[in-house]
């Protein structure tokens, strides 16, 4: 489960760190981006990042799902998440 104190600010912030240090190659995502400032992240990734802004500590990638949860998390913080091609993704 995503933490619900992640918000919108320490998303942001999160991808100017990501910008800064990159992208492990084991953090890519493989279905889905969110679109943050004009670049593509991977959402589970960012939501980690963010979340030691938050919360102290980065959480673990098996304790959420991406896909679904994660992308829905994203867009109720005002985020689009796009899929592979490019294509907005408009689900819940």
């Amino acid at each position: 489960m995503i933490p619900k104190r992640i918000n919108t600010r320490h998303l942001m912030d999160a991808a100017e760190i990501i910008n800064k240090e990159g992208i492990p190659k084991h953090r890519s995502s493989t279905k889905f981006d969110v679109i943050v400032n004009y670049k593509r992240y991977p959402p589970k990734y960012l939501i980690a990042i963010a979340s030691k802004l938050a919360l102290g500590k980065m959480i673990k990638a098996g304790t959420y799902n991406g896909g679904v949860e994660s992308n829905s998390f994203l867009r109720s913080r005002g985020f689009k998440i796009t899929n592979k091609r490019g294509e907005i993704i408009d689900y819940p």
